[in-house]
């Protein structure tokens, strides 16, 4: 399961200025790389705020997570024009999620529209779980997913937007996928797995989940939840007994048998470390609490340093089975990053036959977003910042 967002704030900053920590074992494996500060915004862009970008039109950008969405307008070159945030309410079910999302999305775009006088010229949304024509799977923070049609839902709320404002022109167009996709397919055009051969983005939120990048493509994997580690198991415990599981899920594209639990995900996550760190400390905490009270209090401490070390467990294997050049965390938990990236560097420096380089997120907390941006962006034919060649290379995640 995935929660692409996390709380906002940090500083992105250009990776090549980054700092580098831990042993290395040539050139750039095992060691972690924070960026230095900056804006987390493209590396084309110029800044976020009103009337930068390099015009003729501009792209927006829905990002719903599980407790805020997030919106952008966003110029061809990656730049973030005007930005808004929603609560998202999630217990009102997907479908009003969505409309009112699409309702704050089509004021941004208007508010871009009347200031810079330019048009609309493709929408992107993004989302947690696995996204079909007729409903979401694998989500189950979104209640109502199974029935939502995410892309159509997208479409009728911008029914009357036309493509660069044209009049009689065909619709603007709409591209949806998966948050934690999107985030790396950010993070492969604009930042940190840029020119990896093989990365893989991890997102450390609210939920847990990864990505894998390869020669610039995202992986969807057979049924579009390649990823998805927040179901790995965390012991033989977790096994059903013989006799005791499901039938298979088939051969369908939608044949599915969603596992009752997510293993990792309720150990490691950070609404995981949240709930677990409030019943030590015998009232509610948030992760950021728990992380700060684990500084004095040694049960809590015990706590972070276990959830951290299975985490890096889990990622190190990942990464002997995919050899990847890069690991790229961005999510919420970043706020611990001082915790979080050092012992992850140093468990896959002294386990994987190859140790991958660990780099913080060069869009820590927002990836998601500026993903969304991607497929909105490509939707429209726009540059996007990079050249035809390559552009003609990439796929991202499934656009319907």
């Amino acid at each position: 399961m995935s929660d692409g967002g996390g709380e906002n704030g940090g500083n992105g900053g250009g990776h090549e200025h980054g700092q580098e920590y831990g042993r290395e074992h040539g050139p750039g494996y095992g060691s972690v790389r924070e960026d230095a500060g900056g804006t987390g915004r493209a590396p084309a862009g110029s800044g976020s705020g009103s009337g930068s970008g390099s015009g003729s039109g501009f792209v927006l950008a829905i990002d719903i997570g599980g407790t805020k969405t997030d919106l952008a307008t966003v110029a061809p070159d990656g730049t973030l024009l005007h930005r808004a945030t929603t609560a998202t309410r999630a217990s009102d079910g997907a479908a009003h999620v969505v409309r009112r999302a699409v309702l704050r999305g089509r004021e941004l775009a208007a508010e871009t529209e009347e200031e810079l006088r330019e048009p609309l010229l493709a929408v992107g949304a993004v989302c947690v779980g696995i996204v079909r024509d007729e409903r979401l799977m694998l989500a189950p923070n979104l209640p109502g997913g199974e029935t939502l049609a995410l892309a159509a839902t997208v479409r009728e709320g911008f029914a009357g937007a036309r493509a660069g404002g044209r009049r009689g022109g065909p619709p603007v167009p709409v591209a949806v996928g998966n948050d934690v996709k999107a985030a790396a397919l950010a993070e492969a055009r604009w930042g940190g797995l840029a020119g990896a051969r093989c990365g893989i983005f991890l997102n450390l939120g609210t939920g847990l989940a990864a990505s894998v990048v390869l020669d610039g493509r995202v992986l969807d994997g057979a049924h579009g939840a390649a990823g998805e580690i927040g179901y790995q198991l965390l012991d033989r415990n977790d096994i059903p007994a013989p006799g005791g599981g499901t039938s298979g899920p088939g051969t369908g594209a939608d044949a599915s048998t969603t596992p009752e639990r997510a293993p990792l995900e309720e150990f490691v996550s950070g609404r995981a470390l949240a709930e677990r760190g409030s019943r030590l400390l015998g009232r509610r905490a948030d992760t950021a609490q728990v992380f700060e009270a684990a500084v004095l209090k040694p049960e809590l401490g015990r706590l972070v340093d276990e959830a951290v070390d299975t985490l890096a467990m889990h990622t190190a294997n990942l990464a002997v089975a995919l050899d990847p050049d890069r690991v790229v965390v961005g999510g919420g938990l970043l706020r611990a990053r001082h915790r979080i990236l050092p012992r992850l560097a140093e468990v896959l420096n002294s386990t994987v036959p190859f140790p991958p380089q660990v780099r913080r997120a060069h869009f820590p907390y927002e990836a998601p977003l500026h993903g969304a941006a991607v497929l909105a962006l490509d939707a429209a034919g726009a540059d996007a910042g990079r050249d035809r060649s390559a552009r003609d290379r990439f796929t991202g995640p499934e656009r319907r």
